[in-house]
C-alpha cells in the first residue's frame, strides 16, 4: 500500500520551518490479498469464476429491474398488473413512457458491466494451464460475450470495454455495432476453441456451467441477429447434433420449480429449495408474478400461492396468437395460459375484485405454487437459454439460408412436443415468429425479437394508450392511459434504449442514442 507522509523537522535557534518531503512506501495491508499475486491457484480461479456467474444471477434477480422483464414488459406478450397501472414499477416499460432516468434501464447497464469487469478480472489475471484455470478463462470469455450481447442489442453502441481499466480510462466513448459484434464473436470462439468448456455426458446429465453448447447456442444467436445466416445456422446445428439435449416431453410443469434442469435446459440461473437458505434464494421478482392474493377466492386445493402480486398479466393477443396455432384445447396452450373460466371450473379460483391491467387470461406456465413459495422465497430457475431457442434460431437460419426443408424439420420437432398439428409443407418466417412467441413467452426474448424483424413499430405502436380492467362479472372495461403521442413504440428512437442519464450526465465522450 503506497502511503505518503509529512515529516515535521525542528530547526534549532528557536526558529520553527516546516519542510515537507514525500516518500512512496509499499507495506502490505493485513488481510487482503493483492490482485497482482492473487488467482495463482485453482481455488483462488474458481473464485473469480464464481464472482461471474454471481454477477449473471444479479441481471436476473434485480428487483423490479431485471433483464428478462425489461425486455418482456416492452413486448406485446404483457400488461403491467399490480394494485394499480400507475403504481407498478414497470408501468413506464410497459406503456413507452420510459426515460433515460428510468431505473431498471440503469441498473441493467450497470449490472452488464460488472458482469464485463469481472470476467477480465478472470482473463487477466488466471494464467495458469490446469483444467480449472483453463475452463475459468473460456467462461470468463463466453459471460463477457453474453454481457455485450445485450449491451449491444439494447444499446447500440456502448463502450468497448476488454480489460481492467485505470482511472484515466474511466471516461470511454461509444464503440461500433460493427466492433461489438465482432468481439462477441472473438470471445465465443476462442472459448469454444479452447476446449476447456465443460460438456455434459449425455442427455440426462445435469450442470450448472456454462457449457461448449451454450456458448455455440449463444455464437449462433450472434451471427442470426447479425443476418450471417449461413454461419448461424452452422453453428446451431452443432448444438443440435451434440446429442446431448432434448425437448421435456412434459408440459405440465414448465415455467415451475418442478421443471428445474431438464434435458431441455442448456443454461440456468439456480436457485436452492432449501428453506434454510432463504436469505440467499429470495427472489422478489416471482412473487411479483403470482396472482393478487387478497382480490381472488381460492378453493383449499387450488394449487397457487395467495399473497403475490398480479404483475405482468399476458394479453389476449398472446392468447389468441396459441388459438391460431392449435385451437381453444391445444396442450400447449393449456399448459401456458388458462381463462376466467378455466381458473374457475378447474381450480375454484376466481377475481372477488377488480383487476387491473387484465383482459381474463391467466398465467398457468408461470404460476407460484403454494408448496414451494414462502414469502419471497421461491426456487424457480430462471431459464436463461433452452433448447427449444436453439431449434427455432436454426430453424430461422436455415429457412432465410435457403434450406426450407431443415427449417421445417426443426420447427416440427417443436411442434409435436406441443401436439400441435405440424407443418406440411415449408414453413414460413411469419409460423418460426408465432411458433417463437409461444414457445419463449416471458422468457426475455419478444422485444429484441420483434425489434430484429422489423416488426416492434407496427406491433407496440399504441402500447400505453390504454389497459383493461376485469370486472367481477368477468367483462372487461378499457381505461384511458397516455395520449397517443406520448407513448407507444416510436420508430427512430425506441429501437435501442437510452444510456442512462447517470452515464450521460458524467460522460462527455459518450454520444446519446438517436431519439433520446
Amino acid at each position: 500500500m503506497k502511503n505518503r507522509y509529512i515529516s515535521l523537522i525542528l530547526i534549532i535557534a528557536g526558529v520553527f520551518s516546516f519542510t515537507s518531503c514525500e516518500d512512496n512506501l509499499d507495506i502490505p495491508q493485513h488481510s487482503v490479498s493483492s490482485i497482482d499475486t492473487y488467482y495463482q491457484i485453482d481455488e483462488e480461479a474458481e473464485e473469480g469464476i464464481v464472482a461471474c456467474y454471481t454477477a449473471t444471477r444479479d441481471l436476473y434477480t434485480a428487483t423490479f429491474a431485471n433483464l428478462p422483464d425489461l425486455i418482456d414488459n416492452l413486448s406485446d406478450d404483457l400488461y403491467g398488473g399490480g394494485g394499480s397501472h400507475t403504481a407498478v414499477p414497470w408501468r413506464r416499460a410497459v406503456d413507452f413512457t420510459f426515460d433515460d432516468a428510468f431505473g431498471p434501464i440503469g441498473t441493467n447497464y450497470v449490472n452488464l458491466y460488472a458482469l464485463v469487469y469481472r470476467a477480465n478480472v478472470v482473463i487477466e489475471n488466471v494464467t495458469g494451464e490446469s483444467t480449472v484455470m483453463k475452463r475459468a478463462v473460456a467462461e470468463a470469455k463466453v459471460f463477457r460475450a453474453f454481457a455485450y450481447f445485450y449491451l449491444t442489442t439494447l444499446w447500440g453502441t456502448p463502450p468497448l470495454v476488454d480489460h481492467t481499466l485505470e482511472e484515466s480510462e474511466y471516461m470511454q466513448g461509444n464503440s461500433t455495432t460493427a466492433e461489438l459484434w465482432a468481439f462477441i464473436e472473438t470471445n465465443l470462439t476462442e472459448a469454444i476453441n479452447s476446449n476447456a468448456l465443460t460438456e455434459k455426458a449425455n442427455k440426462d446429465d445435469e450442470t450448472y456451467r456454462i457449457t461448449k453448447q451454450f456458448a455455440q447456442g449463444l455464437l449462433g444467436k450472434a451471427y442470426l441477429f447479425q443476418e450471417k445466416y449461413s454461419e448461424a445456422a452452422s453453428m446451431l446445428d452443432n448444438v443440435v447434433n451434440s446429442g446431448l439435449y432434448d425437448l421435456h416431453a412434459d408440459l405440465s410443469t414448465a415455467g415451475t420449480p418442478l421443471s428445474n434442469m431438464t434435458e431441455e435446459s442448456i443454461f440456468e440461473i439456480h436457485f436452492l429449495n432449501d428453506m434454510s437458505q432463504s436469505e440467499t434464494n429470495n427472489n422478489i421478482n416471482w412473487t411479483a408474478k403470482g396472482l393478487r392474493g387478497e382480490k381472488y377466492s381460492y378453493t383449499a386445493d387450488a394449487p397457487f400461492a395467495t399473497s403475490t402480486w398480479g404483475i405482468g398479466n399476458p394479453t389476449k393477443d398472446l392468447y389468441d396468437a396459441f388459438i391460431s396455432v392449435e385451437g381453444a384445447d391445444g396442450y400447449r396452450l393449456n399448459n401456458t395460459l388458462l381463462t376466467r373460466d378455466q381458473m374457475m371450473n378447474d381450480y375454484g379460483t376466481t377475481n372477488i375484485m377488480e383487476i387491473t391491467d387484465h383482459e381474463g387470461i391467466f398465467w398457468f406456465k408461470y404460476r407460484i405454487l403454494k408448496d414451494f413459495w414462502a414469502g419471497y422465497f421461491y426456487a424457480n430457475n430462471h431459464r436463461v437459454m433452452k433448447y427449444n431457442e436453439i431449434l427455432l434460431l436454426a430453424a430461422e437460419a436455415h429457412l432465410q439460408n435457403g434450406n426450407g426443408a431443415k427449417a421445417t424439420e426443426y420447427m416440427n420437432i417443436i411442434r409435436n412436443r406441443a401436439q400441435a398439428p405440424t407443418i406440411t409443407g415449408t414453413v414460413t418466417l411469419d409460423e418460426i415468429k408465432t411458433e417463437s412467441r409461444l414457445e419463449l413467452c416471458m422468457e426475455g426474448h419478444r422485444f429484441l425479437n420483434l425489434v430484429r424483424w422489423g416488426d416492434a413499430a407496427s406491433t407496440l405502436a399504441t402500447k400505453g394508450v390504454q389497459g383493461p380492467n376485469l370486472q367481477t362479472d368477468g367483462s372487461v372495461v378499457w381505461v384511458p392511459y397516455n395520449d397517443p403521442a406520448e407513448c407507444g413504440f416510436k420508430t427512430g428512437k425506441h429501437e435501442l434504449l437510452p444510456f442512462p442519464n447517470t452515464e450521460m450526465s458524467v460522460n462527455p465522450n459518450m454520444t446519446q442514442n438517436p431519439g433520446w
